[in-house]
């Protein structure tokens, strides 16, 4: 008979070598799959601000008048240099000759001739002519000019004299400018023609010999 004991022994055996194998290697657990990370969708934006609409290229400026020749003008004029009346502009547009006369108001302050002193007023009337050099300086704009001028002074209340001021010229278009000519005169014999010309010898004009006062003209420039 077969015997059956060592048989049932190693099959026990491996058995219980089997079931040793398997204890000391538990079995591990399998690998978690690979996740994919969940697309993350980006914040909204705020909407961006609404831009004001660009400005356009800046208009370009009115071009200024061209003025024409400044070598001959004629010019009518009011003020209280030489009065209301005409002038004329000879030369260069820098330097050159100005020339006015006209008729003009006179008025001559003074004091009567005693103790209280009270203040007079006399208005004459008289005829006045201006002959000045003038050179144009400073250029304030592409379209002003501004100077000096400087000459005689004839008045046929006060009489003769000199005369210096200021000289500015304003180009209004090619053949028109505006102009402004005057200062300080002086006439050194002034007291004696006023009493050539009636003044009162009751009053004391104090200095009549220092006159002054400016032109306004605009010239045309044929």
């Amino acid at each position: 008979m077969v015997r059956l004991a060592p048989i049932v022994t190693a099959a026990l055996a491996i058995v219980c070598l089997a079931r040793a194998d398997a204890l000391a290697d538990p079995p591990t657990d399998p690998a978690p799959a690979a996740t994919t990370p969940a697309a993350t969708t980006p914040a909204a934006m705020p909407p961006e601000a609404e831009k004001p609409p660009a400005a356009g290229p800046p208009a370009a400026p009115e071009p200024a008048p061209i003025p024409g020749q400044r070598s001959i003008g004629i010019g009518a004029e009011i003020g209280f240099n030489t009065g209301l009346g005409a002038a004329l502009h000879l030369g260069a547009p820098k330097v050159g000759l100005y020339v006015a006369g006209g008729i003009m108001p006179l008025f001559i302050i003074g004091n009567e001739n005693n103790a209280s002193r009270s203040l007079t007023f006399d208005v004459y009337r008289a005829y006045a002519l201006n002959v000045d050099l003038y050179a144009m300086l400073y250029q304030g704009s592409p379209q002003t000019d501004v100077g000096f001028c400087a000459g005689y002074s004839g008045n046929t209340v006060l009489g003769h004299g000199l005369n210096l001021g200021i000289a500015l010229r304003r180009n209004l278009a090619e053949k028109v400018a505006f102009t402004l000519f005057g200062g300080l005169e002086i006439f050194p014999d002034a007291r004696d023609h006023l009493a050539a010309h009636g003044y009162p010898g009751d009053r004391d004009p104090p200095i009549p010999q220092l006159q002054g006062g400016v032109n306004a003209g605009v010239v045309i420039y044929p």
